[in-house]
Formats: C-alpha cells, structure tokens, sequence
C-alpha cells in the first residue's frame, strides 16, 4: 500500500473519531447537535479531511505539513475529549475514554504518514537533482 493511501486511511479515521467525540462532547455540554454554533466546527473536521486526502495525491512540498499539521489537530481534539468528559467512571465515560485513546494513537499515526510523506517528496526531489547534475 503507498504512503498516500495510508494518510487517505488514517485521516479519514481520525476525521470520524474526532468528529463523534466532538459531537458527544458538544451534547454533554448541553449543546443541542442542530445548533448554529456546532455545526461549522463539526464541518471543519470534514472539510480538513478532504483538503488533506486531495493533497496527499499531489506530491507538492507542502502536503507533508498540512497532513502532519491537520492529523495533529485531530489527535489534540481526542485529547479534548478524553480530559473533559464527565463522568469519567461510567460506561459513557469509558467508552468517551477509550474512542479518545484510539483517535489520539490514529492522529499520532496521521503526523508520522505526514513526515513520511514529506520524507518521499524530499528524496524525490534529490533524486530528480541527481539526474540533472548528470546531464
């Protein structure tokens, strides 16, 4: 499997959990889910991913940070959600817990297929002065 299809995998995961942990935590705060004020961050999860898996097909030099920098934001969001849910001892408060660990693992997993990413645009672009050098 290529690398971008990994970052594709893994920010999509990263998107949905950190989307439902966001969902329920906007729901435990007493926020009603048809809100005005829930749904554009909720769209902003979305609307990252898609940005970051179009760009992890166009090998530019920046796509590396903007995977590693969007993954990012997904596993501190699962951060979020793992420190303020309440309460913690419960069976909500367990699953909450253990879905944040897993987005927190799948955002960690995001930010190294990003510097990979950008480790493989990097050789490529030597190799490609490598074979300049030599004409």
């Amino acid at each position: 499997m290529k690398n971008n299809e990994k970052v594709v995998i893994v920010t999509s995961v990263a998107a949905v959990i950190a989307l439902v942990l966001d969902a329920f935590m906007f729901v435990q705060h007493g926020h009603s889910l048809i809100s005005s004020s829930v749904w554009p961050r909720l769209l902003l999860f979305i609307v990252l991913a898609i940005i970051v898996n179009g760009l992890s097909f166009l090998k530019m030099r920046f796509c590396g940070y903007a995977t590693i920098l969007v993954n990012l934001y997904f596993a501190i969001a699962s951060l979020a959600a793992f420190q303020m849910v309440s309460p913690r001892e419960s069976a909500y408060g367990l699953f909450i817990q253990a879905l944040s660990i897993v987005g927190i693992l799948v955002g960690a997993a995001g930010v190294y297929y990003g510097v990979k990413q950008r480790a493989d645009y990097t050789k490529a672009k030597i190799e490609k002065m490598k074979e300049q050098m030599k004409k």
